[in-house]
């Protein structure tokens, strides 16, 4: 089966490195610096204390800025390049690189939303959720649940990479059970709750108002 992908990355947010707010009621901004090919790089991170913020990428010479791109929403992926002479792929490129020294510094800080997808039909929930922080840890957990009798199936992809590795408990055929994850992936595809990128599929995490 043939996935429609949409690309995007692990939801990432503020950096810990220096807080510039003396209020909780203030935004704060966080400032994490790293080496991409001999250059240096900032990630500014801006947010709010309703958990809405930017990132910034910033390259500068000579204390002024020469490139910046953002990330609108914190979702991981560079939106827009403000300026610079740099495509949008090559500022993912270095923002991607960027997220990843954060996290083996462990100056990485992750939202402690779960990121979960629930779908509902025909008396069944399917639950799909992704755990770990970046590519290489990723695992999704899918759960099938029977809304009249109370029975659940349990299943793995231990590589987020669309097929399922362990029934843990389930009377299905790994063939059935394999089939149905597929549709429910793309179902999540196509509600821009889930994500393709890096050979994993990976649960967003919205809302979960909007999960329904």
């Amino acid at each position: 089966m043939k996935f429609k992908a949409k690309l995007s990355f692990l939801l990432f947010t503020g950096l810990l490195f220096v807080g510039c707010s003396s209020s909780k009621n203030l935004p704060t901004r966080t400032d994490f610096s790293f080496e991409y090919n001999q250059n240096t790089y900032h990630i500014i991170s801006i947010s709010a204390p309703s958990g809405e913020g930017y990132n910034y990428l910033i390259q500068y010479e000579n204390d002024k800025s020469v490139l910046r791109s953002m990330d609108t929403n914190q979702d991981g992926i560079i939106d827009l390049v403000q300026y610079g002479e740099i495509s949008l792929e090559e500022a993912n490129t270095i923002y991607t690189y960027g997220i990843q020294v954060a996290i083996e510094q462990q100056k990485f800080k992750a939202r402690k939303d779960k990121r979960i997808f629930t779908h509902t039909e025909n008396n069944l929930k399917y639950t799909l959720q992704t755990f770990g922080y970046y590519t290489d840890l990723l695992y999704n957990k899918f759960e099938i649940t029977n809304l009249t009798t109370g029975d659940e199936e349990l299943f793995f992809d231990m590589d987020a990479d669309g097929e399922l590795d362990t029934i843990e408990q389930s009377d299905r055929t790994v063939k059935d059970a394999q089939e149905i994850y597929q549709r429910i992936l793309q179902i999540g595809i196509d509600r821009d709750m889930v994500v393709f990128r890096f050979d994993k599929f990976i649960v967003l995490i919205i809302p979960q108002e909007k999960a329904s």
